[in-house]
Parts: structure tokens; sequence; C-alpha cells
């Protein structure tokens, strides 16, 4: 955990830094908890991938092998229930 002391220390590029790396931290556990969900959650975490590519334009997110296409998409899910695309850059988030 960051002191308050600390943090009245840090720069404005090493808050930016920190706070980069605990979103970096953590997407990975969002998306796969998102992924094939017939819920809000994966328009969430797309949502929240593109406004940190506004800050971090070139940022992408670390492959996964545990993410996949499925096989067919059927009853309530949606295409957009899941989250393979974010990987592939061919596709927009």
């Amino acid at each position: 955990m960051i002191s308050h002391n600390l943090l009245k220390r840090m720069t404005n590029k090493e808050k930016i830094e920190t706070l980069k790396s605990a979103f970096e931290d953590t997407i990975w556990m969002a998306i796969r908890y998102a992924d094939g969900r017939s819920t809000y959650a994966p328009d969430m975490v797309r949502d929240a991938i593109k406004k940190f590519k506004l800050v971090f334009p070139d940022w992408k997110p670390k492959g996964d092998i545990t993410i996949k296409p499925p096989k067919e998409v059927t009853g309530w899910y949606l295409k957009s229930d899941f989250l393979y695309n974010l990987f592939d850059e061919t596709k927009n988030i």
C-alpha cells in the first residue's frame, strides 16, 4: 500500500505509471470474468480498455490462451458477450 507521504512526493508521471501498472495488473482478471457472460460486464471491460487507450494508444492487452472465440453463439448470448477480439489487432474493440 502506498503511504500518504509517498503519494505526496510522487511526480505526476510516477502517479500515472502507478495507475497504469494497477490497470495492467487487474484488467486480465476482468477480461476472464466478463468473457462469455450475457451481462453488462463485457461492455464494461471494453469501455475501460477504450478509455485506457485514449491515454495509452499503443497499449495492448497481453494474450490469454483461455480467451477463445465461441464455437457458436446461441440462445441469449450475443457475439459481443465474448472478448476474444480484444487480442486481435484486426478487430475493433
